[in-house]
Parts: structure tokens; C-alpha cells; sequence
């Protein structure tokens, strides 16, 4: 059938003994440069062509959604795999496909197209993961990050006109027990009981040093230079994750993750007379090395402190309690807030601020004390 200007191509098939008209309008391309088309069906042409005018306006105008038949799992999927895995670390991704595989695969979510993705519809799934599946709040904030972001790439695609999930409610998150520090007390006590296990020296040097326990176990003894430690690298495990379900994980040396975090961290001198004392009877050139001279698994440090707070009778905190500790006694000391960041290799300050205002109540008090002295 010869068609008219702006209508696109139209043809007609047979149904039931009438003229079925059909049409078809290209609206852009995909990812990989493919035409994307939409296609109308109706009885009568001039509906048809309304369709159609209304399509190439949408997309001239960049409002076309091009989410008609796309089920939400499928384009989460597509999203991951291909664009964000490109963004992030191997390790980061793992979490997304892991998300994917467990959050949202298994749930109708998944098979409900994306444009039909609604506040209703999302808020009942986020309500099932709180109060059916039990899923803590933090992990449930979790699976909300992620698929925000993949709705506001969509958004960006066209693929939906709006954000449905920025009209969910969730618990707000209790932050009251999101820093761990051991007291001076609890601190003394721990330094006490520590022996010459390598495992013990590891805790000690985290308290001295507040590394992060990748740093403490990347250390090599070249990085030793004088009475500084420059912080170079980091024993992290990498996860590589070849499709959906299929992963590999090893651990690997890999470089920090910041270029804050490359720092030169000058040492206290009982750290250093440790080191030395260590390095007379080296056998690897890590400093911190298992008997044969490899790295030390990561979770026995964690293991190992663990044991002693039981010992001692106190709370178990992670490895990582022993370097919130150390920020803790810096500010206690008064030392600048930006010193204490370089210390830590924080790549923004907001990041130690948060450390400081949620561990420092008692230097509030002392800042009223002193401001009430001034005017005795």
C-alpha cells in the first residue's frame, strides 16, 4: 500500500475476511547500534497511523518509553552485565550478581514488565524481603541502592518516563552500633594478653597503625623504609564472575582502592622495634607470613581477637573494631581531623568525620566543661 508522508511503513494482512492494517516505526537504536522498532495493529488505518505519528513524536521529543514487553529481571540482568560491569570492581559486581541471582530472579518482581513497574508493586516486594523473608534492614537498603540505580539508567534509556521506586518507604537504619572501638580499658587489656603469635603482631601493629587489615596483609618488607611504612598495595579476595551462578574466587595482591589511600605512615618506635626484631628472622618477603611463607588467610585475624575479647571476658569486635580504635584514641589526643584522614588513607574527610562524631560524646561534654571554666 503506497503510504502518506510521516506515516512510516504500513502494509495489510487478511483477518477474518477484513483488512487488518500493520505498521511499523523505527524509534532509535539498542546498545549494540540495532534498530529498535515498534509495531501497531488495527482494523482501521487511521488508528494506525494516530499510533504511529504519536511514537515518532515521543521519540523526537525524547519521551518514548521503550519498555513495552521488557520484564524488570530481564533488563537487570542486561544491566549489570553489560554496562555496570564494565563501571565497577570484580568484587563489587560479584554483589550485584549475587542481588540479582538471590534478591530478584526467584521473586515476581522479576517477571513483571518494567513499565508496569509501579510504588505499589515495589513497596509490597520491599515489605516481603522486612517482614516475610526477614532480611535485616541494612541488607534490604541494599537491594533498594541497586535497583534504583538500575531504574535511573532506564529512566536515562528511555525505557521508563519515571523512577517509580523514589516514592518507596523503608525503616530508617539504626546507626547507633555502626562504629565498634574498644575503650582504653579494653584496649590495655588486649595489648597485654598478646603474645608472639603472628597473628597477635597483626592485631598490635592495627592498633598502632589503624591499617586496614588487606593493608597489614599486603605489607612486604620493601615497603619498610626507615622508621615509615609506605602503603602500597592490599591482599583483597577477587571474585570473577563469568555468567549468572558462576564465579570464581581467589585472593590476590591489588592496588588501593583510592590514591588517598597510598600514604606514607611514619611508625611509633614500639612498632618499629617490633618490625626489626621480626625482619632478623626473615624467611619471606612479606612481613606478615604464614610458615611457609605465604599470605595469612583473612579471616584468622578476626578469628584471633575474637578468642581474646572471650578470654578477657569483653565484646567480640571484627579486625576492623581495632582500627575505628585507633582514629578514636588520635582524636582523643586532639589531633586535626585532616591529619587523622591522611593517617587512615580516607579519600574524603566526610568519611572520618563520621568516625569522629559518632565516637566522641565525651568530648562534647569536655568542650562544654572547658567553655564553662572561661567565664569562672
Amino acid at each position: 500500500m503506497k503510504k502518506s508522508n510521516g506515516e512510516g511503513t504500513i502494509w495489510t494482512e487478511m483477518r477474518n475476511g477484513k483488512n487488518y492494517y500493520r505498521s511499523s516505526v523505527v524509534i532509535g537504536k539498542d546498545c549494540d547500534g540495532k534498530l529498535l522498532r515498534k509495531t501497531f495493529g488495527s482494523f482501521t488505518k487511521s488508528t494506525v497511523v494516530n499510533k504511529m505519528q504519536k511514537a515518532l513524536y515521543e521519540y523526537k521529543n525524547n519521551i518514548l518509553t521503550l519498555g513495552d514487553n521488557i520484564l524488570f529481571g530481564n533488563f537487570f540482568k542486561e544491566w549489570i552485565f553489560n554496562f555496570k560491569k564494565r563501571e565497577v570492581s570484580a568484587n563489587t559486581f560479584s554483589e550485584y550478581e549475587i542481588c540479582f541471582r538471590l534478591k530478584i530472579l526467584p521473586y515476581q518482581l522479576s517477571q513483571i514488565k518494567i513499565k508496569d513497574l509501579n510504588a505499589q508493586n515495589l513497596q509490597k516486594y520491599f515489605n516481603h524481603l522486612l517482614d516475610v523473608e526477614k532480611l535485616s534492614i541494612n541488607n534490604v537498603k541494599k537491594v533498594h541502592i541497586k535497583i534504583k540505580a538500575c531504574l535511573q539508567f532506564a529512566l536515562i534509556q528511555n525505557v521508563v518516563l519515571r523512577n517509580p521506586i523514589l516514592a518507596i518507604t523503608l525503616p530508617k537504619i539504626k546507626t547507633e552500633e555502626k562504629y565498634k572501638v574498644f575503650s582504653k580499658d579494653e584496649q590495655e587489656l588486649i595489648l597485654s594478653s598478646l603474645t608472639e603469635n603472628i597473628l597477635d603482631k597483626i592485631i598490635y601493629i592495627g592498633f598502632f597503625t589503624g591499617l586496614r587489615l588487606g593493608e597489614v596483609l599486603g605489607l612486604k618488607w620493601e615497603d619498610l623504609e626507615g622508621n615509615t611504612l609506605k602503603i602500597r598495595r592490599q591482599y583483597q579476595k577477587n571474585i570473577e564472575v563469568s555468567e549468572v551462578g558462576k564465579k570464581k574466587l581467589s585472593y590476590v595482591f591489588k592496588e588501593l582502592k583510592t590514591d588517598k589511600s597510598k600514604r606514607d605512615l611514619p611508625l611509633t618506635q614500639n612498632v618499629l622495634d617490633m618490625l626489626l626484631a621480626m625482619k632478623e628472622h626473615q624467611y619471606s618477603d612479606l612481613i606478615f607470613a604464614n610458615y611457609l611463607g605465604k599470605p595469612i588467610e583473612r579471616k584468622r585475624p578476626t578469628r584471633r581477637i575474637n578468642k581474646i575479647c572471650r578470654d578477657l571476658g569483653i565484646l567480640e569486635r571484627s579486625y576492623h573494631a581495632v582500627r575505628h580504635t585507633y582514629a578514636t584514641r588520635l582524636f582523643e589526643l586532639d589531633i586535626p581531623v585532616k591529619t587523622v584522614q591522611v593517617l587512615l588513607g580516607h579519600s574524603e574527610v566526610a568519611t572520618t568525620l563520621d568516625i569522629y562524631t559518632h565516637v566522641m560524646e565525651e568530648k562534647k561534654i569536655e568542650a562544654i566543661e572547658k567553655l564553662n571554666n572561661l567565664f569562672k
